[in-house]
């Protein structure tokens, strides 16, 4: 029996938690391998996961089986164990809802960082007179800036 779920075991539930609530999320998750998430983002993972494995898998029969079959990806049976614990899962979240809000507010976390995009470009902005703004949009914060252009004496 699994105490402390290790994030190759957390990785198949965080999965299937994203692709409930946001579709295909849960897949770009899927599709890097653990080695390219960054530290913070591994540790929410693991963080969704054992909530889940606490809440809803620990002590049931064979789920340690089952999440172990799920992230296997080489194994031909992994399709199948994802699909079971896909069902299992959103079973659960349907009938408690304090768990699914719970869930889906740590969810929100990982989609965020997970569809992120990081902008490193600079703001160049040439203005002509009047007052000017600029926008910068970064992870659904906007951040503005006036510019007001004081013309004075070049002396």
């Amino acid at each position: 029996m699994l105490e402390q779920l290790p994030l190759l075991l957390a990785t198949p539930i965080a999965t299937v938690i994203l692709n409930k609530f946001y579709e295909g999320v849960g897949s770009e998750l899927a599709k890097k391998a653990i080695t390219q998430l960054p530290p913070a983002l591994q540790k929410k993972v693991q963080e969704l996961g054992q909530l889940v494995w606490d809440k809803c898998l620990r002590g049931k029969s064979g789920a340690d089986k089952l999440l172990q079959a799920a992230a296997n990806d080489s194994a031909a049976n992994s399709e199948i164990a994802q699909k079971r614990l896909t069902d299992y899962l959103n079973k659960v979240l349907e009938s408690d809802t304090s768990l699914e809000q719970q869930v889906q507010e740590q969810a929100d976390k990982i989609r965020l960082e997970l569809t992120q995009i990081e902008d490193n470009s600079s703001q160049v902005q040439v203005n002509y007179g009047g007052n000017n703004s600029q926008n910068r949009i970064n992870g659904g914060n906007v951040y503005q800036g006036t510019i007001t252009i004081n013309q004075g004496n070049p002396n």
